[in-house]
């Protein structure tokens, strides 16, 4: 009870401060306020530094992994992801925004009903956490020798909840890159998302039929204006998956190195130009990712002592 009364009596007693400053036709003015009017920072409950924290611990998510394989289509191809392409794909993403990454691969000579996911490509990329956008330019496989034996497979995605079935943004985006993409097939091509579960991440792989595809098209613009006319669960169908440690996949990313472009917004877009490259992909929050906070940081360093020399180590050589 003390300590409530302690905190009225505290919060009754207001500070005058007095402001000088200057009005638009150069008066100058003084004014006292008494409220805490612009006298509190802004915090956001996106405050990109909680949310780097949080990401530490997402390796801890994939011990427990889910696989969803109810209601399947039992005539499609069944996918096989490498459990290592899988647990370094959770780790480097954010809770909230989304990430995503082509899939490649091939049919072993033993089965060809069945799909080997051997690569994952992360291309410079933004996403939000509804949705992630990837640029629409081809990659050329077949001359590149880690992928001229492979085929594009779809793309995966991570998600901050677990949804029953797709979303209307994902089949528009999905029969987007299968329309501008001559290399895609549409009975191969999937989309997998990665739900984030309470510790945990669970897996489920979607399908667009030909009512999907043409919905995509016709909808690409009218996303975001209340229901989606049309849409339900009879424009995919799910997919068998299998998760195994009998072979590993590898990673490609950007010529850069840096395929997170969240923080760089500027120069992303649609039809951008990239090369790739066999390497793994840097987490979500990493130095390369976002070289403007850095940039902050120092000119808060040299603010404070303007002789002092300041010795940073350059991460975009």
């Amino acid at each position: 009870m003390d300590e409530v009364d302690k905190t009225g009596n505290e919060a009754s007693q207001l500070t005058a401060i007095t402001t000088r400053t200057t009005d638009k036709h150069g008066h100058e003015m003084l004014i006292n306020t008494t409220s805490g009017y612009e006298q509190k920072v802004f915090s956001s409950k996106t405050d990109w530094r909680t949310r780097a924290i949080s990401s530490t611990h997402l390796h801890l998510r994939t011990a427990q992994i889910f696989v969803t394989n109810d209601d399947v289509e039992e005539e499609a191809f069944t996918y096989v992801m490498p459990k290592n392409l899988l647990k370094k794909f959770i780790t480097i993403s954010d809770l909230r925004t989304q990430i995503a990454g082509f899939l490649y691969g091939y049919s072993p000579s033993q089965n060809h009903e069945v799909k080997e996911i051997r690569c994952i490509i992360m291309p410079p990329q933004q996403g939000s956490n509804i949705i992630s956008y990837l640029p629409t330019s081809p990659i050329d496989h077949k001359n590149n020798p880690f992928l001229q034996d492979m085929e594009p497979l779809g793309w995966i995605h991570t998600q901050p909840h677990e949804m029953p079935g797709l979303e209307p943004q994902d089949v528009v985006e999905t029969s987007r890159h299968i329309s501008e993409n001559s290399d895609w097939v549409q009975d191969r091509a999937i989309l997998i998302t990665a739900a984030f579960t309470p510790g945990s991440c669970s897996l489920t792989s979607y399908r667009l039929n030909s009512k999907g595809i043409d919905w995509g098209k016709s909808n690409k613009d009218n996303l975001g204006r209340g229901p989606q006319k049309d849409f339900g669960p009879q424009l995919y169908d799910k997919v068998q998956m299998l998760l195994s440690d009998r072979f590993h996949g590898f990673f490609m990313v950007p010529d850069n190195g840096s395929w997170n472009m969240n923080f760089m917004g500027p120069k992303w877009s649609d039809k951008m130009q990239y090369g790739i490259k066999l390497g793994n992909p840097l987490p979500f929050y990493h130095e390369v990712h976002r070289p403007t906070h850095f940039l902050k940081f120092a000119d808060m360093d040299q603010e404070e002592d303007e002789l002092e020399e300041i010795d940073l180590e350059n991460f975009l050589e």
